[in-house]
């Protein structure tokens, strides 16, 4: 059979077990720093090290985001955090920052490394490029449609996608709205969801444009669970599930469902999600669902609301004093979570014909505390009942072999395997003869076979004896501690397995000095025209010339005489600086979300390490793209593609089309890098 992994969020350790007894295979976790979401629960040190074990011990592998990027002064602690993660055996680091990427594979060569979303590997070339750097997996961005994905997985690397959860309006790892309105990075794990926010259009003259709704970039939730037969066959790796700020019965449902629909396909079955499996995935969370990023449609948006859905269950019929009447047309129960209108809150107190009640049915009309008069359809966004359900889910057990010799005047040896971990324990025990009744194999098998409190279950059990003798308490005693050992054995045995690359065989070139300007395609610099590799560059078609300008991560081996690395390469340290010059780029351009201490910090590192002077390239005024969204969120309002802008209440945003792709645009971005030595971008959109 395939081996297909399924790969879950862990946002907190509950999650985690939700996920393990669910039937991932692999979960992906953050730390308390250095994480896409850093306002997931996280782990700790500790945390970590009893995740490690707990998954390890139940056959799925654990994953850390060390996928922010770094500034200079947090460079060495995400080190240290990576060596930590390295000392207690996970898996693989998930990682944005080329800079954290080029230490880790000098210092742990054989420490799995996977390319974030957060990288913007969206093409062929970027796939390619992974390869030959030596990560052993590709995340490929959302925005990938079924094409992309099956000729991405001929490449020979482990190609990872999202299935389900929340989608990114714009492309992973080039947004900087969130920077630019909230001083939250989203590269940094700190976005503020500016897309579920309100927006207006406007036209050329500044008027609204009237729009079905004000979420303009607020998009659907992915949702590929009828499709997993398709990307399975394409040859997908990993399927992987988002939701780190979710609940651990959100991640337990749905991974279930996946597992499911995985194991069905992969055994020649059909698997159809039905009404009820629906209801409960959209009630747990959904902001409706959508699969048009895989086929490469446009209906992703017009939201009505940017929050949980949730279902709907009746209609609000009457108020007296502080009761709300509600026509149920779905079972209602106390402690569930319910909207009407704007207000949403738990029902504490539930009543049916005036009596307080624990349930009210379909097609009867139930009263809820609510001061606030508000009418409409009522929908339910949380459900206690099915969230108490799903954390009752058995543990899951992973299957023992158990060979147990016992003859008299001998130590008791028990082999124990399971999978390719043979374990031989040998007790400090000796077995007596037999004076009245021997020890038989179903007694001995009873006794081992008691394994509710570990991690197994007996799949087969062998007993050689002859007139042999122990009491049931030492039996059971050579039974925990035979687990025990054999539990150390297989935490011990973890093993890594070194990947090639590339970068050491390139050399540093030196930096080179001159102002720069952008205009429409191209950048001057020193009276050289470099053309302008988009950013988004789906069919990896790069310019055929001596000179380019590279703006992703496609782009980083391609062979210029002459290359520029733009600011949306995300450079934010000297050691991403330094890997950018072994890629051969003689001109580097620093991420436009640096400070001036941040920068100054980056050039008195690198000066320390090399003993030489730099002179990056900083975007120090001009126009920048906020957001790179493939699907058209205004396409059906706009009666032409210039002029328009979008409007959040403090600031305006130029909208430009560029082919497929939307920009939005802040005009005027400035950086105040006061007296340090570095070289001026200015660029006009």
């Amino acid at each position: 059979m395939k081996n297909v992994e399924l790969l879950a969020p862990a946002g907190n350790f509950e999650c985690l077990k939700a996920a393990v007894n669910n039937g991932a295979n692999a979960v992906y976790l953050g730390s308390k720093n250095f994480s896409a979401r850093a306002f997931a629960g996280n782990f700790d040190h500790d945390e970590l090290i009893e995740a490690v074990r707990y998954a390890h011990l139940h056959d799925v592998r654990v994953f850390v985001t060390i996928n922010t990027l770094l500034n200079e002064k947090e460079f060495d602690n995400a080190v240290k955090l990576a060596e930590q993660c390295y000392k207690c055996d996970v898996d693989a680091l998930l990682i944005q920052d080329l800079g954290l990427f080029y230490e880790l594979k000098k210092r742990y060569p054989d420490f799995e490394l996977h390319c974030s979303t957060q990288m913007h590997v969206h093409n062929l070339e970027g796939v390619r490029t992974a390869k030959r750097l030596g990560f052993k997996r590709v995340v490929l961005a959302r925005e990938s449609d079924l094409s992309l994905i099956r000729q991405a997985c001929k490449e020979g690397i482990e190609i990872e996608t999202f299935v389900h959860g929340a989608l990114c309006v714009s492309y992973s790892g080039q947004c900087l709205m969130s920077s630019a309105t909230k001083k939250r990075s989203a590269n940094k794990g700190m976005c503020a969801q500016c897309c579920r926010l309100r927006y207006e259009l406007l036209d050329s003259d500044s008027k609204k444009v009237k729009t079905d709704t004000d979420y303009l970039l607020s998009p659907k939730d992915m949702f590929l669970l009828n499709d997993i037969p398709s990307l399975v066959d394409s040859g997908v790796s990993s399927f992987k599930i988002e939701g780190r700020m979710k609940s651990p019965a959100y991640v337990g449902y749905v991974t279930s469902l996946y597992r499911k629909a995985i194991d069905s396909h992969l055994e020649g079955r059909t698997f159809s999600i039905d009404e009820e499996q629906l209801s409960n995935l959209k009630v747990l969370f959904n902001r409706n669902f959508t699969n048009d990023l895989l086929y490469d449609r446009n209906d992703l948006f017009g939201q009505k609301t940017p929050n949980h859905l949730g279902i709907e269950i009746g209609k609000v019929i009457d108020h007296k004093k502080n009761l709300t009447y509600i026509r149920l047309n779905r079972e209602l129960n106390q402690f569930d979570g319910i909207r009407i209108g704007d207000e949403g809150f738990i029902v504490n107190r539930l009543y049916v014909n005036d009596l307080l009640v624990s349930t009210a049915k379909e097609g009867q009309v139930c009263a809820v505390e609510c001061e606030k008069r508000v009418y409409g359809i009522v929908f339910k966004t949380q459900d206690h009942l099915l969230e108490k359900k799903i954390l009752e889910t058995t543990e899951k057990k992973v299957p023992l072999d158990l060979e147990v010799f016992l003859y008299p005047h001998n130590k008791v040896r028990t082999i124990l395997k399971h999978n390719d971990q043979i374990f031989e324990y040998i007790s400090d025990i000796e077995a007596q003869e037999a004076l009245k009744t021997p020890l038989n194999e179903d007694s001995v098998t009873k006794q081992f076979s008691r394994l509710n409190d570990t991690v197994y279950y007996p799949e087969k059990i062998s007993v050689h004896t002859d007139n042999a003798f122990l009491p049931v308490s030492m039996l059971n005693r050579i039974r925990r501690e035979a687990i025990e050992a054999f539990d150390e054995y297989r935490i011990a045995s973890f093993k890594r397995s070194p990947m090639p690359c590339v970068f050491s065989q390139i050399e540093v070139r030196n930096d080179h000095d001159g102002a720069m300007l952008q205009e429409n395609d191209t950048i001057i610099m020193d009276d050289k025209v470099f053309p302008i590799n988009y950013v988004i560059n789906p069919d990896s078609e790069y310019i055929l010339n001596d000179r380019a300008v590279i703006c992703e991560f496609g782009g980083l081996m391609k062979d210029y005489k002459e290359k520029i690395a733009y600011y949306t390469l995300n450079c934010c340290n000297s050691h991403t600086y330094e890997f950018l010059q072994r890629m051969g780029f003689q001109y580097i351009v620093l991420s436009s979300e640096l400070h001036k201490n941040e920068i100054s910090d980056l050039i008195d590192s690198y000066e320390k390490r090399f003993e030489r002077k730099i002179r990056p390239y900083v975007f120090m005024k001009g126009d920048r793209v906020l957001m790179y969204i493939k699907s058209d969120p205004f396409g059906k309002y706009l009666i032409s593609e210039k002029g328009y802008s979008l409007s959040d209440g403090n600031n305006i945003y130029k909208i430009k089309k560029h082919g497929d792709i939307t920009e939005l645009i802040e005009e005027g971005h400035t950086c105040d890098t006061g007296d340090l030595d570095v070289l001026p971008l200015t660029v006009k959109l």
